[in-house]
């Protein structure tokens, strides 16, 4: 039998697979969960779950990238962090990537009470200041970021403790994020934007279930109008 190399270049485009995403309701539940957390996991994920970041992109993230005025946040590196080597910090990956987002009024009161908790911190245990150079979640008495594993852990044993489906990751916060913008009515554009994607037809491609809400809402509209 001959070996045809190229079928390892072959992409099925039959069902894409499941991506596991938090409803509205399993989301406010996390949402309420998050609170008896520490304030940091509580951030970090509630950041994820707001904006639509990846896990690596908020590792990432430093004070300076905050702009409190313009309730923005510059998103412009990625912590990778593979068994065995050093942690890695790069740019975005793709120019897409490399993008702003915005955080509500409610968001900025948790981000001044966990940067309020990093100075306590760092006085406390490191004798300093923060800097605005430094990581919002930062490994204690290095100038590293944290590594997105350890926010996937943790992340688990949260879903365990308050009876969450445990078949959510981290990135599904990503996904729970975009999801529930298209559903209420967010065009694809600004998705994407938002996502950090280089192309419409990829959010597109990913997220054509959440546009199921749209299409009803669209057919019931045009069918009301044609009095059908």
């Amino acid at each position: 039998m001959l070996f045809n190399p190229a079928w390892r270049t072959y992409k099925y485009s039959g069902k894409r697979f499941s991506r596991p995403t938090a409803d509205e309701k399993t989301a406010q539940t996390l949402i309420a969960a998050l609170k008896e957390e520490n304030i940091k996991y509580e951030t970090y994920y509630k950041l994820l779950l707001s904006t639509g970041m990846r896990r690596g992109e908020a590792c990432g993230l430093r004070w300076s990238d905050v702009d409190w005025t313009d309730h923005s946040i510059h998103i412009q590196r990625n912590v990778i962090k593979i068994s065995g080597e050093d942690i890695i910090v790069k740019e975005p990956k793709t120019i897409s990537s490399d993008r702003y987002v915005y955080f509500s009024v409610e968001m900025e009161a948790l981000l001044r009470d966990y940067r309020q908790y990093c100075e306590d911190e760092a006085e406390r245990y490191e004798n300093r200041k923060i800097k605005e150079s430094d990581y919002l979640f930062r490994r204690k008495d290095t100038d590293l970021p944290m590594t997105p594993n350890t926010f996937t852990w943790r992340f688990k044993l949260i879903l365990k403790k308050h009876g969450l489906p445990e078949n959510l990751t981290v990135h599904s916060l990503r996904h729970t994020a975009a999801s529930l913008m298209i559903a209420n009515g967010t065009d694809v554009a600004t998705v994407a934007g938002i996502l950090g994607h280089s192309q419409v037809s990829t959010t597109l491609d990913i997220y054509t279930h959440a546009f199921d809400k749209n299409k009803r809402t669209a057919s019931e509209a045009l069918q009301e109008v044609l009095e059908i």
